[in-house]
C-alpha cells in the first residue's frame, strides 16, 4: 500500500464559558513522584507473543493511507502497520483524536497488534507500547473486514485516551480504598467510551460516517444515540458539554457495563494483594469532588463533568456495588485487609496469631 507523507495538522478548541484544569506551564503533567498503576500480570507479558514488529506512533501519523483504500478488494495489505497507519489517518481528522495522537507521537509511544485472547488492549507504561488486540487475524483478513477495521480504530482511541489519562493521573490504587478505587475506575472507564463517541462524532462531521455507523451498533450504541438525540434537542451542547455528560450518565444506566468494569478492577485489587507484602497496599485517600471532574478533561483542557463530582461521589447510582458476586468479592477483599496471615491461616487478632504461631 502506497503511503504518502503529511504533516499531522493539530487544532485546538477553548471554550471560555468552562474551567480549564490547567498545570504549571499551562499543561497538565504528570510529576515526577506520580504514582503510576502497578504493574501486575493480569496478562503477563511472558504468555504473550509480542510481535516482533512495533511502530512509533510518530511513524504512523507520517504515513498517509487514504480512508477509502480498503474499499479496492484488491488493496495490498502487508502488515498490520497499513491497518495501524490507516487508524491514524482516519484519527487525524478527529480535532480530539489528533491532540491524542500528538501526545503519544511527542512522548515516544509505539504500538503493535497481537492476539490477546479477549482483552482489548495491554499498556505498558514503563516501554511506552501499547498492544491492540487483532482478534486472531491477519493484516489481509483486516483489510478486507471493514466492522474489525473499525473495532481496532475504537480500540486504539480508546487506548490512547487511557494513557493519556495514565500519563496524568497514574493509577488508584496506592492512593484510595477498595470501594473508592470501584468509583475512579467507573468513572475512568466511563469516559474512555465517552471519548469514543466524541471522536467518532467528530469524524461524521468530517464525512467519515463509518465508524458512528458501527458505534449504533456496537455495546455503547446507547450513548451514541443518547449523545446524539441530546444535540438533535439543543445543538448548543455540542460546545458546552452537556451532551458529553448525557452520554456519560448513559453508561451508568448499563448494569453488564459496571459489573464489567468492577470485575476487572476486583481482579486486580486481588493481585495487587497478592504481590505486595504490605498488610495494606491500597490507600486510605477519599476522591474529591475536583478528582472525579478532572478526569473528565478533555485534549483542550475543559472538563464536562465540572460541577458535578459531587453528585457523582454522592449518588449511589455511580458508586453502589449491586451485582451480589462482585459484592461478595469486594467483602473478601476487605476482610482479607484486616486478617493477619501466618502459615495461611487468617487472624482477626495479630496478639492470637503470635501466640498460636510464635515466632521463633
Amino acid at each position: 500500500m502506497e503511503r504518502k507523507s503529511s504533516i499531522l495538522n493539530v487544532g485546538q478548541a477553548r471554550n471560555k464559558t468552562r474551567i480549564e484544569y490547567l498545570g504549571e506551564g499551562g499543561t497538565m503533567e504528570l510529576r515526577a513522584n506520580q504514582l503510576q498503576k502497578r504493574t501486575i500480570d493480569c496478562l503477563s507479558l511472558d504468555t504473550l507473543s509480542i510481535c516482533e514488529t512495533q511502530w512509533y506512533f510518530a511513524e504512523l501519523c507520517l504515513d498517509y493511507v487514504d480512508v477509502d483504500s480498503f474499499e479496492n478488494d484488491d488493496a495490498d495489505v502487508e502488515d498490520y502497520r497499513d491497518i495501524l497507519s490507516w487508524c491514524a489517518s482516519v484519527m487525524a481528522s478527529s480535532p480530539s483524536a489528533r491532540l491524542l495522537l500528538k501526545e503519544a507521537s511527542e512522548k515516544d509511544w509505539k504500538i503493535t497488534a497481537e492476539d490477546l485472547r479477549g482483552s482489548d488492549y495491554f499498556i505498558d507504561v514503563e516501554e511506552k507500547l501499547l498492544i491492540l488486540d487483532n482478534n486472531a487475524l491477519l493484516p489481509c483478513a483486516l483489510g478486507k473486514s471493514e466492522y474489525f477495521r473499525n473495532m481496532m480504530l475504537v480500540t486504539m482511541i480508546k487506548a490512547l485516551r487511557d494513557i493519556w489519562q495514565e500519563k496524568r493521573h497514574g493509577g488508584f490504587d496506592a492512593l484510595y480504598s477498595p470501594d473508592h478505587i470501584l468509583l475512579m475506575e467507573r468513572i475512568r472507564a466511563a469516559d474512555l467510551d465517552v471519548i469514543a463517541v466524541l471522536v467518532a462524532w467528530e469524524l461524521r462531521a468530517e464525512d467519515y460516517t463509518d465508524l458512528w455507523r458501527h458505534l449504533i451498533g456496537s455495546e455503547i450504541g446507547d450513548m451514541a444515540m443518547c449523545f446524539s438525540g441530546y444535540l438533535e434537542r439543543d445543538p448548543s451542547a455540542q460546545f458546552n458539554g452537556q451532551a458529553l455528560v448525557s452520554a456519560y450518565k448513559q453508561w451508568f444506566r448499563c448494569s453488564k457495563r459496571i459489573d464489567s468494569c468492577d470485575h476487572d478492577a476486583l481482579e486486580y485489587m486481588d493481585d495487587v494483594l497478592a504481590s505486595y507484602e504490605a498488610i495494606n497496599p491500597f490507600g486510605t485517600k477519599k476522591p474529591s469532588k475536583m478528582n472525579v471532574e478532572i478526569l473528565s478533561c478533555l485534549p483542550d483542557k475543559t472538563a464536562y463533568l465540572q460541577g458535578l463530582g459531587t453528585e457523582i461521589l454522592s449518588n449511589p447510582v455511580y458508586s453502589s456495588v449491586d451485582n451480589v458476586i462482585n459484592q461478595t468479592h469486594l467483602f473478601h477483599i476487605m476482610y482479607d485487609l484486616q486478617a493477619v496471615v501466618v502459615e495461611d491461616v487468617p487472624f482477626r487478632d495479630a496478639d492470637l496469631a503470635r501466640k498460636i504461631f510464635p515466632v521463633e
